[in-house]
């Protein structure tokens, strides 16, 4: 019996299978086409995808391949409104990331050999049927052969029209239908002023009689002619009728000539003059606005355009579903370890988190695709006007950019693993900790304490410190403080607590002191013997609180450094895909002790 059975080897279903295997479960990913996919389709990776994608230390696979470009310019009747720029928020990856479906899925194929984990092609999800303790899938071989698996869970990342989701009954995809014909094309673009498309921009363009993309994608073979992505409408917006079919993505059945995608192109950008050519791929697609109701039914689960689809525009859909297939893994993985005290509120946190999330793209990209689409010249005039003052303001230009490269994606607050931070004895309100939900930024580079074995000064950011917590809750204790206060009084105490609490395969302590106040260079009196291995990578050493990029800075404590009598530490609990469960502050062994408790709420906790 698998833990995990894939249905779908898209890039959504590939990072899942990556990161379970990567977690040491057995794992059947199968699908019906041959090989990875020959199209371009999806194309942009956002800043937290790409940080998502560095925290489980293959993003390199993708930037190695990938187009970097710096901001788009937006265009209305041919004439320059003005830019959008890349935004350094608080992300090692501020820039646009381009790189096509195609060169997406070989990569995610070639790390999963690298895990020996081999992709069942040809092979289809027939049905499926749960049990209490497992799933029964038949499959369809590429001989034509059916045979049943089983598997404790079963994933669909299926696409719009997912097997998965269509075998249980009552699991709906909810929304609609827009009959509108989009074509996209990969060409060489020649002419007059082709070269203003090769400043490392995307281009979009606004017109009376709809609108286009122009988006750099590079060359499709080493040394060969530069490719750019076009997009355009070919009718005007228009909903289908409410009770339609789901008929999102590629339309297999139609066609559509070069001829007619530079018809209408040409007319978009006019009085600028290019000439699209060379095809690599030429389609039509049309879009569906839809999402499942509930991303969960007992021991399946849908990720990716299984559980949600939407407009292209903005290019949010791969990257929310490679987000969702992170945040159900380490749960998933959690459960299947027997390590939660409570699998199905673990479990159920996955709808309850991603599910807002994919209704506020559903929401933008819905409407940004009915403006931007419909032949009008009153609403081209607006835009106009719109994007001329949008462009104008620097703070609107950073939200938006910020919106569509998900940096100011955030766990939901109602979310039941969301921590309290309120202690049994009082309430801490308004400490200017980070806040639960939050996504943790990069730091500045700490310095490992123990150097017993080490044959030079290590220095890592707390990111870097963290990549090794896969499946791990980091419990941070930040312990800096200036240097006229005495050394942090509660650093044993933390010690103490945590591994009495939680075995390290739950979660992984790091504690922060101050560098004058650390004493020496060796493992603390207190660390037992038989914990010394495990505490190297424990204790760390900031130099500076008082830098923008320093842990104390990054979490809040700097603003409590002169509190009296004392200066408080800061207890901050990090999950497996970098946002904060929760965050208080210590000043007294109490508060240590309410920090670990609450963690207690989903993780299992040691038995004494």
């Amino acid at each position: 019996m698998y833990d995990v059975l894939i249905s779908g080897a898209g890039p959504v279903g590939l990072f899942f299978a990556y990161q379970m295997v990567s977690l040491g479960h057995s794992v059947l990913i199968l699908d019906k086409s041959s090989g990875p996919t020959g199209q371009s389709r999806a194309i942009l990776m956002t800043s937290r995808t790409l940080e998502t994608l560095d925290n489980r230390g293959i993003a390199h696979h993708f930037l190695k391949n990938a187009v970097i470009t710096h901001g788009s310019q937006a265009f209305s009747q041919g004439h320059l409104v003005g830019y959008l720029d890349a935004v350094n928020e608080n992300t090692l990856f501020p820039h646009m990331t381009c790189l096509p479906q195609t060169k997406t899925e070989i990569a995610f194929g070639e790390i999963l050999q690298q895990k020996s984990l081999t992709i069942q092609r040809e092979t289809a999800l027939e049905s499926y049927k749960q049990t209490p303790d497992h799933v029964e899938a038949i499959i369809k071989n590429s001989d034509g052969s059916t045979e049943t698996i089983q598997a404790k869970y079963i994933i669909g990342a299926d696409g719009s029209h997912s097997v998965v989701r269509k075998c249980t009954e009552g699991w709906t995809y909810d929304g609609y239908a827009v009959s509108t014909r989009f074509a996209m094309a990969d060409v060489v673009l020649e002419g007059k002023d082709a070269d203003m498309f090769n400043n490392g921009r995307v281009s979009a363009f606004s017109h009376p009689k709809g609108s286009a993309a122009i988006i750099p994608l590079g060359p499709n073979v080493d040394k060969g002619p530069f490719y750019h992505r076009l997009i355009c409408n070919l009718e005007p917006y228009k909903l289908a009728d409410q009770d339609s079919k789901v008929t999102h993505g590629l339309l297999q059945d139609k066609t559509v000539t070069l001829s007619e995608v530079q018809k209408n192109v040409a007319e978009r950008i006019a009085p600028l003059q290019i000439v699209p050519k060379h095809p690599a791929w030429i389609s039509l697609f049309r879009v569906n606005e839809r999402k499942a109701n509930g991303y969960r039914r007992n021991r399946a689960f849908l990720i990716g355009d299984a559980a949600h689809c939407h407009s292209p525009v903005g290019g949010q859909g791969m990257n929310l579903g490679l987000q969702d297939a992170d945040n159900l893994a380490w749960k998933l993985s959690l459960v299947l370890k027997g390590l939660s005290s409570d699998p199905e509120k673990l479990l159920d946190s996955y709808s309850l988190e991603r599910e807002p999330i994919a209704e506020q793209v559903l929401k933008a990209t819905g409407n940004m695709t009915s403006a931007g689409f419909r032949n009008s010249y009153l609403l081209s005039t607006i835009l106009y006007y719109v994007m001329s003052a949008v462009m104008s303001i620097e703070r609107v230009r950073t939200f938006i950019v910020s919106q569509m490269m998900q940096l100011r994606v955030e766990v939901p607050k109602d979310s039941p693993l969301l921590l309290p931070n309120s202690s049994s004895n009082r309430r801490q309100k308004n400490t200017g900790l980070i806040e639960p939900g939050s996504y943790l930024h990069e730091t500045g580079p700490l310095r490992k304490r123990i150097l017993t074995h080490a044959l030079r000064l290590e220095r890592k950011t707390l990111r870097d410190i963290l990549q090794g917590c896969r499946d791990q809750h980091a419990v941070i204790f930040v312990g800096s403080r200036p240097s006229r206060r005495t050394y942090c009084c509660w650093t044993q105490d933390f010690w103490t607590k945590v591994k009495k609490t939680y075995s390290f395969q739950v979660v992984q302590p790091v504690i922060i002191e101050s560098t004058w106040h650390a004493r020496d260079s060796r493992v603390p009196d207190y660390v037992e013997e038989k914990e010394k291995e495990n505490a190297e990578d424990v204790f760390w050493l900031e130099d500076r609180w008082d830098t923008l990029d320093s842990v104390s800075k990054r979490i809040g404590l700097t603003a409590h450094m002169w509190d009296k009598p004392e200066t408080p530490a800061a207890i901050v609990i990090v999950r497996p895909d970098l946002y904060v469960a929760h965050s208080s502050l210590v000043r007294s062994t109490e508060d240590i002790d309410f920090a670990l408790e609450v963690l207690g709420g989903y993780l299992q906790q040691q038995k004494h």
